[in-house]
């Protein structure tokens, strides 16, 4: 008994929750975003918009809370040519959950570049 608790929480701890959800959120985002927000989450994406998509690198968007960045990516922000409002097109709760997991690494990533 003793050595299954161990070996659970040693793998724990090898291979934290969150790692899965990045990854998970990594391949959603590359499905779902990087053609407007671009591989590094710059807001340079090869799709041309009416409405510049965010760099979600920036101190603005990193600064949101988990919950706003949720509610931005299931709801959208409130304007008639926005291509998200995704909580009534599909992706779950935990995927989208998932996706802010990963675009919080953009702001880690930006922050070793300097």
């Amino acid at each position: 008994m003793c050595e299954r608790f161990c070996v659970f929480w040693g793998l724990l701890i090898v291979f934290p929750p969150h790692a899965k959800s990045a990854d998970d959120g990594e391949s959603r985002y590359k499905a779902q975003c990087l053609k407007c927000h671009g591989p590094n989450g710059d807001g340079q994406g090869h799709t041309q918009m009416k409405i510049k998509p965010a760099d979600l690198r920036s101190d603005a968007v990193q600064q949101l809370s988990d919950e706003e960045i949720f509610k931005t990516i299931a709801y959208g922000v409130g304007h008639k040519e926005y291509a998200h409002a995704s909580a009534e097109r599909g992706p779950s709760a935990k995927q989208i959950a998932d996706v802010v997991t990963y675009i919080r690494k953009f702001a880690k990533a930006t922050k070793k570049q300097k």
